[in-house]
C-alpha cells in the first residue's frame, strides 16, 4: 500500500524503501480483582520503515519501528519506549548448490506462559523481555549424482535477553552451533535404496554456569526390494543429551540407540510405508533392551495433499511426528506435530513456521495478505509466509522435552479470508518435578465491505494448567483475546480506523502476576490514523 521508492541497476535488482506512521488513542476499562476498577488513557505513536532488496541471486529484508506510549490514569502517568527490527536474507552465489540464509530480530518477548495473549505494550509490559536474537546458516545440496547425493549445513545462532521485571527466570545469553547433514544413494539405484542423516547441536548456556546443552542424532536405513513394490528394510538410529560444564567436571547424558528389521512397500519417493520390529540399548535401565514396533511413511494422496510420520521409541518413551498438508487455490491448511528435547533459546532461534498466508512483511493482521494461486510460490524480498499464533514458551531455559502440535487453515476468496489456528504444547521439564501445558485456539475473518473498506474480527483462548511441585508455579489460567475492528483507506496515503479489544485472564497461578494481577478483563476502544509512504 501507497507508494514505493524503486530503483533498478544492471536491470537484475530492485530497492524498496517503505515506511508508515500510526496514531492511536486508546481508552481502557479494567475491572481487576486485584486492584479494582480502572480507567486509562493511552496515546501511542508508532513510527516504522522497512528496506528490501531483491536481485537474482539475493533477497533481503529489514523492518525497524519504535512505539511511543503516554499513559494517564487517575493517580499517575507513566511514558514507555519500544524500539523494534527484524530482518533477513537469503543469498544463492550458485543456484542451488549453495544458499546462506540469515534472520534476526530485536523484540519484546512474553517471559511467562500464564500471560500468553495477554501481556502487550498496554498490560504486563513489566513481563516483556527485551530480546535479541541472531542466526545464520549455509546450506549446501548435492543432489544429481547418479549414485550418491548429499546435503549439509552448519548454522550459529545467539540469544540474549534482558530480565523482565516479573520473571523470576534468568536473563538469556546463549550461543547455538549446529552441524547437520545427509547422504543416500543416486538415482541410478533403484533396487536397494539407502540414506543416513545426522545432527550435532550445541548450546552454550552462559547464564547456567557455563553449561554446555549437546545434542547429537543420526538415523539411516537400507530398503533391499524383493519382489516388486515390496521389499526388506534395515534401520538403525542413536540420540545423546548432553549438559555438562565446560570444564568437563561434571556431565550428565541421556543416551538411547536402536536398530531393527521390516518390511517396506514403496510405489514411488513420495509414497512409501515401512514397519519394523527394533530392538533398543539405552543408558536408562527401564529402557534398555526393549522391543517396539517402528513406523515410518510418507503418502501423497494427490498432488496438493501430503501425509507423512513415524512412531517408535526414545530415551523417554514412546514418540511420533506427524505432518499433513492440502494446498489449493483458495483453501490451504497444515498440521504438524513433534516431539523434540530443547531449551527456550533454540525454540527462538529457530521458531517453526507453518504460515499458510503471504503477506507484506511489516503486517500482523490477514487483511493485507493473500493466498497464492501456485503451490510452488516463492515469496519475494518484502513478503512472508506467516501463521497468526505464536509459540508459547516460558524464559527459564530449563531442559524440556516439547510435544507440540500446530495447526493453521486459510480460505481467501472474493471478498472473505478467514484463518483458523489451534496449537497444543506439553512441555515435561526433565531435571524438575514440573510439567506444563498449553492449548490454544483462535480465528481470524476479514470482509470487504467495499473497495476502501473491511471489517475484521478475531478471537482466541488459550488454557495453561501446571503441575509442580512448587507450590507458585501449580495451577492454572484461562486467557481471552478478542477484537473487531473497522478499517477505511482515505486517499492514497491515509487509514483510518475503530477497534474494540476484549481481554480476559483468569487463573491462580502464582508467579509472573502482572500489573492487574490475574484476575482481570480489559476493555478497550482505540482511534487510529495510518499513514503510508513507499
Amino acid at each position: 500500500m501507497g507508494t514505493s521508492l524503486l530503483y533498478s541497476f544492471n536491470a537484475l535488482a530492485e530497492i524498496k524503501i517503505t515506511g508508515k506512521a500510526e496514531a492511536e488513542y486508546i481508552f481502557q476499562d479494567v475491572e481487576s480483582e486485584a486492584e479494582g476498577q480502572l480507567s486509562l488513557d493511552t496515546l501511542q505513536v508508532t513510527p516504522s520503515i522497512n528496506a528490501s532488496l531483491d536481485t537474482r541471486t539475493f533477497r533481503g529484508f529489514w523492518s525497524g519501528s519504535l512505539t511511543h506510549l503516554e499513559r494517564d490514569k487517575v493517580d499517575n502517568s507513566r511514558t514507555d519506549t519500544f524500539e523494534e527490527y527484524s530482518y533477513s536474507l537469503v543469498w544463492q552465489p550458485f543456484d542451488s548448490f549453495l544458499q546462506i540464509e540469515g534472520q534476526g530480530a530485536l523484540s519484546y518477548q512474553n517471559t511467562n506462559a500464564n500471560n500468553y495473549l495477554v501481556s502487550d505494550f498496554l498490560n504486563n509490559s513489566d513481563s516483556l523481555s527485551k530480546t535479541r536474537s541472531n542466526r545464520i546458516s549455509a546450506l549446501a545440496n548435492f543432489d544429481r549424482g547418479n549414485w550418491v547425493q548429499a546435503q549439509g549445513g552448519i548454522a550459529y545462532a545467539d540469544v540474549a535477553s534482558e530480565r523482565s521485571t516479573l520473571n523470576s527466570g534468568q536473563a538469556l545469553d546463549n550461543n547455538t552451533f549446529e552441524l547437520f547433514g545427509g547422504i543416500s544413494n543416486g538415482d541410478s539405484i533403484q533396487r536397494v535404496l539407502w540414506q543416513l542423516d545426522g545432527a550435532y547441536i550445541n548450546t552454550d548456556r552462559a547464564q547456567n554456569n557455563s553449561d554446555e546443552f549437546i545434542t547429537r542424532s543420526g538415523d539411516g536405513f537400507i530398503d533391499i526390494a524383493v519382489v516388486k513394490s515390496f521389499g526388506i528394510r534395515l534401520t538403525a538410529a542413536h540420540e545423546a543429551n548432553q549438559v555438562s560444564d565446560r570444564d568437563d567436571t561434571s556431565s550428565s547424558t541421556r543416551k538411547f540407540n536402536s536398530y531393527g528389521m521390516g518390511l517396506f512397500y514403496r510405489q514411488s519417493e513420495d509414497r512409501y510405508i515401512a514397519v519394523t520390529a527394533n530392538s533398543s540399548d539405552s543408558d536408562l535401565d527401564e529402557d534398555d533392551d526393549e522391543t517396539f514396533i517402528g513406523l515410518d511413511f510418507k503418502w501423497a494422496l494427490s498432488p496438493r495433499t501430503n501425509l507423512s510420520g513415524s512412531y517408535g521409541r526414545r530415551f523417554y518413551g514412546e514418540a511420533a511426528s506427524f505432518d499433513a498438508s492440502y494446498n489449493s487455490k483458495y483453501l490451504r491448511t497444515t498440521l504438524s506435530y513433534s516431539e523434540d528435547v530443547t531449551n527456550t533459546s533454540r525454540l527462538l532461534a529457530n521458531p517453526q513456521n507453518l504460515g499458510v498466508f503471504v503477506c507484506p512483511a511489516t503486517t500482523v493482521s490477514i487483511a493485507d495478505c493473500f493466498q497464492p494461486s501456485s503451490l510452488t510460490y516463492e515469496p519475494d524480498a518484502s513478503e512472508q509466509l506467516v501463521q497468526l499464533t505464536s509459540q508459547v514458551i516460558e524464559f527459564d531455559d530449563n531442559i524440556i522435552v516439547r510435544k507440540s502440535t500446530n495447526f493453521q487453515a486459510g480460505y481467501d476468496f472474493s471478498r472473505l479470508t478467514i484463518a483458523l489456528t489451534s496449537r497444543y504444547a506439553e512441555d515435561d521439564y526433565l531435571d524438575l518435578e514440573r510439567l506444563r501445558r498449553t492449548y490454544s485456539l483462535g480465528t481470524t475473518l476479514v470482509y470487504e465491505l467495499g473497495s476502501y473498506t473491511n471489517i475484521s474480527t478475531e478471537i482466541t483462548y488459550a488454557n495453561i494448567t501446571q503441575r509442580s511441585d512448587q507450590d507458585d508455579l501449580d495451577g492454572g489460567t484461562d486467557n481471552w483475546r478478542g477484537n473487531i475492528a473497522i478499517q477505511r483507506e482515505v486517499g492514497r496515503y491515509l487509514t483510518a480506523a475503530i477497534d474494540f479489544t476484549y481481554v480476559d485472564q483468569s487463573g491462580d497461578i502464582a508467579t509472573g502476576v502482572g500489573l492487574f494481577g490475574n484476575n482481570y478483563s480489559d476493555r478497550r476502544i482505540s482511534l487510529s490514523v495510518i499513514y503510508k509512504y513507499q
